[in-house]
């Protein structure tokens, strides 16, 4: 294995570690932004970070072979821009000789550190804006998609969810066992639609994404990292949708759905059956909710749960503080 997917590899480890640390301790800092972003820009922005940090912890083991192979293309574009006369006979070879990263020196050479230590920083610096700029498009996509999950998630409990219980058609709160069941069913069935095949196919297969979508330059790495992340909202909305509605990044959900995430996209052949085999476990658990049969745990706004009654308690979930008009 080459020196700079050693150091890339590493590099990922390690802000997948701390993101993991970030969205462990700061479980409450998380919750105070989601109550009070109503009147509180600055929570706002508490929330994006923490969220994203989230996002980053769960989706990044899982996008290494991706974030690699589009290294090798950058080293093969790199390759090639820097050799024009290049005939397409020769590509293979631009292309094998590029993914040694320029790290591999001859006995005559003596293999002297410094230089090794040089040449690592320059092929660092050449790469590193481009495989930034990938890596950050696809987060956004995901900062995005939690600003809309939160907004749409507190409107439905802060807003419509009270508007229909001073309905006198709708004395009873709504049954949390019921909307649980609903989002677990939902998300079941998507896991067996052509949609899901679709887009997990595009993430088990890196390079055929890339080479469908590749361009060249900065402004092709932010393109290229904004579709991989829209293709993997496609593959995966249905895990945080859960997420989110059975506890806003409680580590153990984040856990469970970072573990089926990560084995989706790296069991090639075996990932789509993995989902459909998680498919059928989330109709079943939303069978069972919506009758009652059980009782699904879940992380709440106050820490605290209304399981025992079974109805979905508004000062608890999703109550953003907001001024009563009573």
């Amino acid at each position: 294995m080459k020196t700079s997917t050693l150091v890339i590899i590493a590099i990922v480890i390690s802000i997948t570690l701390l993101t993991w640390l970030v969205s462990i301790w700061q479980y409450d800092a998380m919750m105070f932004s989601m109550m009070t972003f109503y009147h509180n820009p600055a929570a706002l922005s508490l929330f994006v970070i923490l969220w994203t940090a989230g996002m980053t912890a769960m989706m990044f083991p899982a996008i290494v072979p991706m974030i690699l192979v589009f290294n090798r293309l950058v080293n093969m574009n790199n390759a090639t821009s820097n050799n024009p006369d290049n005939s397409n006979s020769n590509g293979q070879m631009a292309y094998h000789s590029s993914s040694n990263d320029g790290m591999e020196y001859s006995a005559a050479e003596g293999g002297d550190k410094s230089n090794t230590f040089h040449r690592l920083r320059n092929i660092l610096q050449s790469k590193s804006p481009n495989i930034i700029l990938f890596v950050s498009a696809y987060l956004a996509i995901w900062a995005l998609t939690g600003v809309i999950l939160l907004v749409g998630w507190s409107f439905f409990f802060d807003t419509l969810l009270p508007q229909l219980g001073q309905n006198d058609s709708l004395q009873q709160p709504v049954p949390a066992n019921i909307i649980y069941g609903i989002v677990l069913i939902v998300a079941g069935t998507y896991q067996f639609s052509l949609l899901k095949t679709k887009y997990l196919g595009y993430c088990e297969s890196p390079l055929t994404f890339l080479m469908r979508r590749w361009q060249k330059g900065r402004v092709g790495a932010l393109k290229l990292g904004m579709y991989h992340g829209l293709y993997c909202l496609g593959c995966c909305w249905p895990y945080f949708l859960l997420m989110v509605a059975l506890g806003w990044m409680n580590i153990y959900w984040m856990g469970l759905f970072a573990a089926i995430i990560f084995a989706e996209k790296f069991w090639i052949r075996g990932g789509l059956w993995i989902g459909r085999i998680t498919g059928i476990g989330f109709i079943t658990l939303g069978i069972l909710s919506s009758t009652g049969a059980i009782s699904l745990p879940s992380g709440s706004m106050s820490g605290s749960s209304s399981s025992s009654s079974g109805d979905i308690d508004m000062t608890m979930m999703m109550s953003m503080d907001m001024p009563s008009s009573s």
